[in-house]
C-alpha cells in the first residue's frame, strides 16, 4: 500500500488540472484507424550510437505491412523542443485540454511509475535526485508528464509539462519503498501473516502468497495504465518504471497444498471450514479461529496458488506492443549481490537467492527488449540516467494510406527501415486492421435514442441508494430464456448466509396458461457462491411471448431464515426479430482478474469493464452500440462490438463491451441496434456507476 505521505502528495498533484473525470475514449480499444478508413500513422525514432537523427527525408524510409511495401503519403518532423525553466510550461487549464495535448501527435507522453512494492527504501532514496533531474533534462515544452503507482487507477493519472512538483514530490516522499519494511502498511498482508503462521506446516506460505499478491497487483495496474495510454495516443508513450523486478512465479501445487491450520485441523485451500475452538472456549468454524478470517485466507491462497503470472507479464508484454508503449525499467538499488533484504522474512538461501535475483532482472530485460525501451541494471543510476531516453528527443511522424483493403480486423506486422547504414530505427509494431461492422457503425448515423427506452432501462435501477438483497437479469433468445442470479455482496457476507442457500426458481407465461412452458427448480447455492446463470428450457424451444420469473432465495445458516425475492418480465422474440429481448451482462476488474464473471448487479466501479451480450437472430443485420447519458444523449466513450457463438445452442452472439475508467459516478444506458434494410430493433442496459 502507498504511504500515507506519499498519497497525500500523488493525489493533490493529480488536482491540479482537475476535480472529476471526464469521458474520453474507451480503454483497452485496439488502435484503429483515426486519420480515415485505410490511414496508418507512424511515429518513427531513429538514433546513431544512441543520439536522434534529425536530417532523415521521406524518402530514406521503407514502410512494410505484412511485408508488402507502402508508400508514404505524408512526411513530418517533429523537433523537440529545448529544456525551459518550470514557470514557462504553459498548464492545461482543463481535463479535457490536457487530453487534447496529450493526443497530439508532436507531443510526447511520460509516465513515472513507482513500484513500491518492489522497491527497498534505500532504492527510493536514491532515486529522488537522478529521477528528478532526468525527467527535468527530458520532458520539453510541449511534452506531458504523470506520476502513478500500483495503488492508484490510471484514470487518475493528471499529465502536466511542469516536473517541479514531480521533484519535490520524490525529494519529499523518498521513503515511498515498501519492500522488506519490518512492518507493513498493508492490512491484507497482515491478515495473511496471522493466517499462516511462519513455523510448523504453514512456515513460507505468507510469504509467498504476500510476494504473489504484490506482483499481482502491479502487473494488473500497468495493464489498466497500457488501457489509458493506448486509449489516449497513437503515437509511442514512454513508462519509466522504478522497480527491483518481479520473480512472475506459475502455478504452484504445492502453496495450495492441505496444511494444518491455527486450530489444528487440516485445511485445504476453498474447502469447507473446520470446527474448532474459538480464543474464549467456544466451539466454532474455521473462520473464527483466534479472529483470523481463515475463510477469507484460504479462498485467496486458492487463488494466488493458481496464479500464472509469468503468462500476465507475457500478454501485459504483447500489449504494450500493441498499444505502442515503451517501458524503461530502473533498478535504483544500483549493483547488487543478493536480493532478499534482511528481514522481516527469512532470506532464502544463496542458490534459491540467485535465481530470484536472476528472475527479477530477467522481468526487467524482458520487458525492456519486448517494447524498444531501456533498462538500466547493476549500474549506478547517477551515471545511467542520463543516457536513458537520448534516443527519443526528436521523430519523425509518417503516413500511408494500406495497399490491403479487406476489412478483417486482424493484426498486421509493421516494419520500418531507413536506407542509411548504422541507424536504429524504433516504429510501432502493428495494428489492428478495421473490420466491416467498425466501417459501417462509423458511416452509418444511429437513430436518436427514444426517451422511452432509456427511461424504461433506467426503471430497472435500484432507487436511491437503497442496496437490493438480490438482482435478477434475463433475456430471450430463439426458444430460450437465459438468467443470471447474483445475491448482493455485503448480503453474502451477513452471518445468515455463511452456509450458502436454497434457490427456488419459477418460469410460466405472463398470460398463467401455464401448461409445457412452466418450469419449477430447487437449486442450492453452495457457501461463498453469489452469481447463479441458468437456460430454460433444455429440450423443446419455448414458443415466443412473455414470460414471469420468479426467484426465492433462503439462506441456510440462521434462525429467522427470511428469504429474498425477485421477479422479471422477459419475452422470447418472434422468429422475425433482429435481436434478443435484453442483454446479460458481465464484468471484469479487480476481483476477477483477466476473466469475466456473469452479473446481474447493475452498481459498477470505475475500475471496471463491462459486456453485454445479446443474441444476434438475423445474421444478414448490421450491429451498432454506443453509450448514453441519462438524458439520451450519446457519450463519446466507444463501444467495442464483437461476436462469438454458443456451441451449445449454436446462436451468434453479439458481444458490446465498455470500459468504465472514464465515466464519473451517475447513471448511463448501453444501447444496442440492429439494422437490416428498413428495420431498426434495441436492446438498452442500464448501469449505475458508484464511488
Amino acid at each position: 500500500m502507498v504511504r500515507p505521505t506519499l498519497r497525500r502528495l500523488v493525489f493533490p498533484l493529480a488536482l491540479l488540472l482537475t476535480s472529476a473525470p471526464s469521458a474520453r475514449q474507451e480503454p483497452g480499444q485496439e488502435p484503429r484507424f483515426r486519420g480515415g478508413a485505410n490511414l496508418v500513422r507512424l511515429d518513427v525514432y531513429a538514433s546513431k550510437d544512441g543520439v536522434a537523427v534529425t536530417d532523415l527525408t521521406a524518402a530514406d524510409f521503407e514502410v512494410r505491412e505484412d511485408n508488402a511495401p507502402q508508400d508514404v503519403s505524408s512526411f513530418e518532423f517533429v523537433k523537440a523542443r529545448g529544456v525551459v525553466p518550470d514557470s514557462a510550461r504553459v498548464e492545461p487549464n482543463t481535463v479535457a485540454e490536457s487530453r487534447v495535448r496529450a493526443s497530439q501527435p508532436d507531443a510526447r507522453v511520460f509516465v513515472l511509475f513507482l513500484d513500491t512494492a518492489h522497491v527497498q527504501v534505500e532504492g527510493s532514496y536514491h532515486a529522488r535526485n537522478p529521477v528528478s533531474a532526468l525527467l527535468d533534462r527530458v520532458v520539453g515544452e510541449n511534452d506531458l508528464v504523470g506520476v502513478m503507482t500500483p495503488e492508484m487507477s490510471a484514470r487518475n493519472i493528471t499529465f502536466s509539462p511542469r516536473t517541479a512538483s514531480i521533484g519535490d514530490l520524490l525529494r519529499t516522499s523518498w521513503h515511498w519503498g515498501e519492500r522488506g519494511r519490518l512492518a507493513t502498511s498493508d492490512p491484507r498482508d497482515q491478515e495473511l501473516a496471522l493466517c499462516y503462521a511462519d513455523n510448523g506446516d504453514t512456515a513460507g506460505i505468507a510469504k509467498a502468497l504476500i510476494e504473489r499478491r504484490h506482483e499481482m497487483r502491479t502487473l494488473e495496474a500497468l495493464d489498466d495504465l497500457l488501457d489509458q495510454l493506448e486509449a489516449q495516443r497513437e503515437e509511442r508513450s514512454f513508462v519509466l518504471l522504478l522497480s527491483e523486478g518481479w520473480t512472475l512465479p506459475g502455478p504452484d501445487e504445492r502453496l495450495a497444498r492441505t496444511v494444518t491450520n491455527a486450530g489444528g485441523g487440516r485445511q485445504l485451500p476453498g474447502g469447507p471450514e473446520p470446527i474448532g475452538t474459538t480464543p474464549d472456549g467456544r466451539l466454532g468454524v474455521g473462520n473464527t479461529l483466534e479472529g483470523r478470517g481463515m475463510q477469507s485466507c484460504e479462498r485467496e491462497r486458492s487463488l494466488l496458488a493458481l496464479a500464472d503470472l509469468q503468462t500476465t507479464f507475457r500478454l501485459l508484454t504483447q500489449r504494450a506492443n500493441r498499444a505502442n508503449v515503451s517501458f524503461y525499467p530502473v533498478d535504483p538499488r544500483g549493483l547488487v549481490a543478493f536480493d532478499d533484504p534482511i528481514g522481516p522474512s527469512r532470506p532464502a538461501g544463496l542458490y534459491a537467492d540467485a535465481q530470484r535475483l536472476t528472475s527479477r532482472q530477467n522481468a526487467l530485460r524482458t520487458l525492456a527488449e519486448e517494447t524498444d525501451g531501456a533498462v538500466v541494471l547493476n549500474t549506478n543510476i547517477d551515471k545511467a540516467l542520463p543516457r536513458l531516453l537520448n534516443d527519443v528527443g526528436s521523430y519523425y511522424l509518417l503516413g500511408y494510406v494500406s495497399t490491403n483493403q479487406k476489412l478483417d480486423g486482424r493484426y498486421r506486422k509493421l516494419s520500418v527501415k531507413v536506407n542509411r547504414p548504422g541507424i536504429e530505427v524504433r516504429a510501432r509494431p502493428g495494428y489492428l486492421a478495421p473490420t466491416a461492422a467498425d466501417v459501417a457503425a462509423a458511416q452509418a448515423p444511429m437513430k436518436p435514442p427514444t426517451s422511452s427506452a432509456v427511461n424504461q432501462a433506467l426503471s430497472r435501477l435500484p432507487v436511491g441508494r437503497r442496496v437490493a438483497p438480490l438482482y435478477l437479469q434475463a433475456s430471450g433468445g430463439a426458444g430460450y430464456l437465459q438468467l443470471t442470479l447474483e445475491v448482493d455482496r455485503a448480503t453474502a457476507a451477513t452471518p445468515e448466509w455463511s452456509e450458502g442457500a436454497q434457490v427456488r426458481v419459477e418460469i410460466e407465461p405472463a398470460d398463467g396458461s401455464g401448461g409445457a412452458a412452466r418450469r419449477s427448480e430447487a437449486i442450492t447455492l453452495a457457501p461463498g457462491t453469489r452469481v447463479y446463470s441458468m437456460r430454460h428450457p433444455e429440450g423443446a424451444a419455448l414458443p415466443p411471448g412473455s414470460y414471469q420469473i420468479r426467484v426465492q432465495v433462503t439462506p441456510t445458516a440462521g434462525a429467522a431464515r427470511v428469504p429474498a425475492t425477485v421477479s422479471d418480465v422477459v419475452a422470447v422474440p418472434k422468429p422475425a426479430a433482429l435481436l434478443g429481448s435484453a442483454a446479460l451482462a458481465a464484468r471484469r476488474g479487480p476481483g476477477t482478474g483477466r476473466l469475466y464473471a456473469p452479473s446481474a448487479d447493475p452498481r459498477y466501479r470505475r475500475t471496471e469493464r463491462i459486456t453485454l451480450e445479446t443474441p444476434l437472430l438475423a445474421r444478414s443485420a448490421t450491429v451498432t452500440a454506443r453509450l448514453l447519458n441519462r438524458a439520451g444523449q450519446p457519450m463519446a466513450v466507444p463501444v467495442t462490438l464483437t461476436q462469438r457463438v454458443d456451441e451449445t445452442l449454436q446462436v451468434t452472439m453479439s458481444v458490446a463491451e465498455v470500459g468504465l475508467a472514464p465515466l464519473a459516478p451517475g447513471e448511463y444506458v448501453v444501447e444496442i441496434a440492429a439494422t437490416d434494410g428498413a428495420t431498426t430493433e434495441t436492446v438498452s442496459y442500464a448501469v449505475r456507476i458508484v464511488p
